[in-house]
């Protein structure tokens, strides 16, 4: 193709008449600039109070300021009206805009920007008694570079010329009362802009706030629709202001349900134990193996928890890597602190990515994303120094959960001057409950004892064995500090200074 070719293509494009109710809408080029036209249809202007209606309809225009109203200038020949100059403008049907450019429906607000132009412009029509009757997505214009409404000519002012000549082939967008005849009005203009948000919504489906508003704004029966359009407007304001409501309201609960989860996640699991109560009958003389009493001490009438506790503390003399319980306190305590140091200074730097000013002010969705690495960073980093420093989970966990819970109140507190924090727990119950949770012992634990007491029978019918017994007792009292009756756990063997 060609230069002048292109030019002549050009031309043709520019040129392509477009069809409206009234007329045809075209460009024509004068003087090197197009202008804009509307050449009525036949029908139309053949019509007896066709010029009458258009000079009425071109004086109210004048008292109309809105943007979204375009002016014209009607061009009267020896017929009468024939056209009519339209200001100047690149202007084309929205029904041609979405064909020409389907994705300005996903654009942006493009849907609500057109929506409150409408409204606008109708509210002030109403204001003024004019009605536009036909809200068809072929008789509403919209500027080509932005997409904004503008409107033309008004139903209103053509009412004696017939809905049958004027809406051929636009029956759906017209009221059923102004179809059968009757005069148009606010309710006629709430209907057919009803008619015309269910054609915009047509390829992605109505929104759910948007379906009522809808099946109330195009009923059958002129008395259940919305008084005017402003009406409508603020029923359609009040639904996009409840749905976002309810999205911020699910975006903030979803952070909660975060945080509390990282709050359990942090919490130290208990694992049930299961406790074995001593026997008190004496255990028969042909249940000991031979040799035993004296390679142990220990007499026929002796119960199942001294002889678990003999053989117990026998294993423990014969180890010969055991550890003074001394030393292995002192050895946890150095760990502990060590991993509370280096906890500290890593959940710190970790926290500090989540809990500040730009994400806390930033989308839901991403301070959501940050919420659940911090966890999975958090979670991660307690185990390695676990490792490390040769502590049980359990114990580093219920560190972990305690450092966690004093740095992010920091935090929130550095955020917001106003934070009231949590309630401060009396340092007694706390220690009570973190020796609790955990199961561990500090330096000043002790070991519940027991002491077990013999029945009268059993002392009556003591013999030689019997003071031999008690003397075993005493040496392992007086040697261990502990009473040879009292639970010993036999996974963990104590000595006793």
């Amino acid at each position: 193709m060609n230069y002048e070719e292109l030019l002549e293509t050009r031309d043709v494009r520019k040129t392509t008449k477009v069809r409206l109710p009234y007329g045809y809408f075209y460009k024509r080029l004068i003087d090197g600039k197009y202008s804009n036209f509307v050449e009525f249809h036949d029908e139309v202007a053949d019509a007896i109070t066709f010029n009458s209606s258009v000079k009425a309809e071109h004086e109210a225009l004048a008292e109309i300021h809105s943007k979204q109203q375009l002016h014209y200038t009607p061009n009267e020949g020896d017929d009468g009206i024939y056209a009519i100059a339209v200001e100047v403008g690149n202007y084309i049907t929205i029904e041609q805009l979405l064909n020409e450019n389907p994705s300005m429906v996903a654009k942006g607000d493009f849907v609500i920007s057109t929506l409150r132009d409408l409204f606008n412009i109708t509210v002030e029509l109403h204001a003024h008694n004019i009605y536009h009757v036909c809200y068809a997505p072929s008789n509403i214009l919209a500027r080509k570079n932005d997409g904004s409404v503008r409107l033309l000519c008004h139903g209103s002012f053509y009412e004696k010329i017939g809905a049958d000549v004027l809406y051929e082939d636009l029956e759906d967008f017209i009221a059923p009362e102004v179809l059968a005849g009757g005069s148009a009005d606010a309710k006629s203009d709430v209907y057919s802009l009803g008619r015309f948000i269910s054609w915009i919504y047509q390829s992605s489906g109505l929104p759910f706030e948007f379906k009522h508003i809808v099946e109330k704004a195009t009923a059958a029966n002129p008395d259940s629709r919305y008084q005017d359009a402003e009406t409508m407007r603020q029923a359609i304001n009040k639904a996009r202001t409840i749905r976002k409501t309810a999205v911020i309201g699910g975006s903030a609960l979803a952070i909660a349900l975060c945080l509390v989860g990282l709050f359990f996640y942090l919490l130290p699991s208990t694992e049930p134990v299961e406790f074995v109560k001593p026997v008190k009958e004496p255990i028969p003389d042909d249940l000991f193996e031979e040799n035993m009493e004296d390679y142990l001490g220990i007499g026929a009438d002796a119960d199942s928890a001294t002889i678990a506790a003999v053989i117990a503390e026998e294993a423990l003399r014969n180890d010969s890597v055991s550890v003074d319980e001394k030393r292995m306190r002192q050895y946890n305590a150095k760990a502990e602190a060590i991993f509370r140091k280096q906890f500290t200074k890593a959940a710190d730097i970790i926290i500090s990515r989540v809990y500040n000013t730009e994400s806390m002010n930033g989308e839901q969705k991403v301070f959501a994303a940050k919420s659940k690495q911090m966890t999975e960073d958090l979670a991660k980093k307690q185990l390695e120094l676990a490792s490390q420093t040769n502590l049980s989970s359990d114990r580093t966990q219920a560190i972990a959960a305690e450092i966690i819970e004093n740095i992010t109140r920091k935090k929130m507190e550095a955020m917001d001057k106003d934070y009231i924090g949590l309630k401060t727990v009396p340092e007694e119950k706390t220690a009570q409950d973190k020796s609790g949770d955990t199961g561990s012992y500090t330096d000043t634990d002790t070991r519940p004892t027991t002491t077990t007491t013999t029945t009268t029978t059993t002392t009556t019918s003591s013999s030689p064995r019997k003071s031999k017994q008690d003397n075993i007792y005493d040496r392992y009292r007086d040697k261990y500090g502990v009473d040879p009756l009292d639970h010993v756990e036999p996974e963990r063997p104590v000595r006793r200074k």
